[in-house]
């Protein structure tokens, strides 16, 4: 191959690793929460990295027996390359009383090289554990998800 058709090579390589990189640099993960109250009284939003002025009194809280669904939109940046894995983590907690429930969910975001660009690989988790003085019923779950950037999923936790 000549001097020319190497650098040739070597721009075209750089310039479609330079779009992949524009492409999934940073979007706006939603992730959607929906609270599930089994218990007979109401649950409250007891601790979060949320700032709860932002919202109505109450917004976050969930009556006996009823279930309440809501968004939170992150910041993401999958941008190429990238050595280490994205992540983004959340943990809430609900009360009742004595009982107590920490529900944590996760994205994790690898990548790999890719000719045109990376391959994202995302795996999301959820769980749940009674963390107040009293034991309580807790699970958590994914329940839907997409596998296009921005990687929006949701999750369902569940209290008592």
């Amino acid at each position: 191959m000549t001097i020319f058709g190497k650098k040739l090579s070597a721009a075209v390589i750089a310039s479609a690793l330079a779009c992949s990189a524009t492409q999934a640099q940073a979007d706006v993960t939603t992730l959607t929460f929906e609270i599930i109250n089994k218990t007979s009284g109401p649950i409250i939003l007891n601790s979060s990295r949320w700032d709860k002025a932002l919202a109505e009194p109450g917004f976050f809280d969930v009556d006996p027996l009823s279930e309440h669904s809501f968004e939170a939109n992150y910041r993401t940046n999958f941008g190429y390359p990238r050595k280490t894995p994205a992540t983004l983590r959340e943990v809430i907690s609900y009360a009742w009383g004595n009982r107590e429930c920490t529900f944590t969910t996760e994205l994790r975001v690898t990548q790999s090289f890719g000719l045109l660009r990376p391959t994202v690989t995302a795996v999301r988790s959820a769980s749940a554990t009674s963390t107040g003085v009293e034991d309580v019923m807790c699970h958590a779950r994914v329940t839907e998800k997409t596998d296009d950037v921005p990687l929006n999923y949701s999750v369902q936790f569940s209290m008592g």
